[in-house]
């Protein structure tokens, strides 16, 4: 059960970057490890040992389903984006709420209660 959490973890997070370049390279990173994750996982379930050239074909076929998955997720972020971009007005100084962590203090002239 670790295994699975941990594969499903490293997909998620690795799903999007701040640039095409950086989400298909962290795509295809994570998903040739996920694959070969997932493969040696599953022959490991089954009491087996699997072979470097299996390892490999699953750690192709992660590169190739991390690549196609970052690709399609960067692409809806940064339509995302756009569009927040231009639904959103212009902020201002002086429009920002006050900071929470300021409390204010009273202060108390002299001679008075």
């Amino acid at each position: 059960m670790k295994h699975k959490i941990l594969i499903v973890m490293m997909a998620v997070l690795g799903s999007s970057c701040a640039t095409m370049n950086d989400s298909l390279t962290l795509g295809a990173s994570l998903g040739a490890a996920t694959g070969a994750a997932a493969t040696y996982i599953g022959y490991s379930a089954g009491g087996q040992s699997p072979a470097l050239e299996t390892v490999v074909v699953g750690a192709g076929i992660g590169t190739a389903l991390g690549l196609i998955t970052s690709y399609f997720t960067h692409k809806k972020v940064e339509e995302d984006r756009a569009s927040y971009k231009s639904d959103q007005f212009e902020m201002y100084f002086g429009d920002l709420p006050p900071s929470p962590f300021i409390i204010p203090q009273s202060v108390t002239k002299k001679g008075s209660r």
